[in-house]
């Protein structure tokens, strides 16, 4: 009953994206500095959050191709969230320096920003046009482990929009480890 009235939360929260706030604040993990993130951009054709987990290791096999696809499409803005409350915080830390993304990782301590987004499962992406509407939301691959993968459904999404098309799969199953909110920690 509970896996089923959290699913039915998603499925209801995947409608109200048209509320997003147009500014989202958080931690840099790395930095400890407070940053703000807008899902609304003026220098770039969109922005790239990925919820991803310090301790999954389908997650874990994201990485490479995540650190790829943000190397491929520089005109995108790339962050990753961290949202796991069973990870500690030092452990997080140690994991993310040593993946060593050429981006952001901003710590969402209390989940807030993975409640907003619907965010379940690490990977899990999102990615949003200039004027802050959601275009993709979805798994990184149709896997989940990333050598496994036959389709790329955030490769395609980046690839679809730089070409000025729709994109040709606005949601992908995620498929990975699941983002524990307080109530699910034990």
């Amino acid at each position: 009953l509970k896996i089923v009235l959290f699913c039915l939360i998603f499925v209801l929260n995947l409608s109200v994206h048209a509320s997003l706030p147009s500014v989202i604040s958080a931690e840099n993990l790395l930095t400890h500095q407070k940053t703000t993130l807008s899902t609304k951009l003026t220098d770039k054709k969109g922005l790239v959050l990925i919820f991803m987990s310090a301790k999954c290791p389908c997650s874990d096999s994201h990485v490479p191709l995540i650190k790829k696809l943000a190397t491929t499409y520089k005109d995108f803005k790339f962050s990753v969230i961290h949202s796991n409350l069973d990870e500690t915080r030092l452990a997080s830390e140690q994991y993310f320096k040593k993946a060593n993304f050429n981006f952001e990782v901003l710590e969402d301590s209390k989940t807030q920003i993975a409640d907003l987004l619907g965010a379940y499962k690490t990977p899990h992406a999102f990615v949003f046009n200039p004027q802050g509407e959601i275009l993709y939301q979805g798994g990184v691959t149709n896997s989940s482990n990333a050598a496994n993968a036959d389709e790329f459904f955030l490769d395609n999404a980046l690839s679809d929009i730089s070409k000025g098309q729709k994109v040709r799969t606005a949601e992908g199953r995620t498929l990975g480890c699941v983002i524990l909110r307080q109530s699910e920690i034990k």
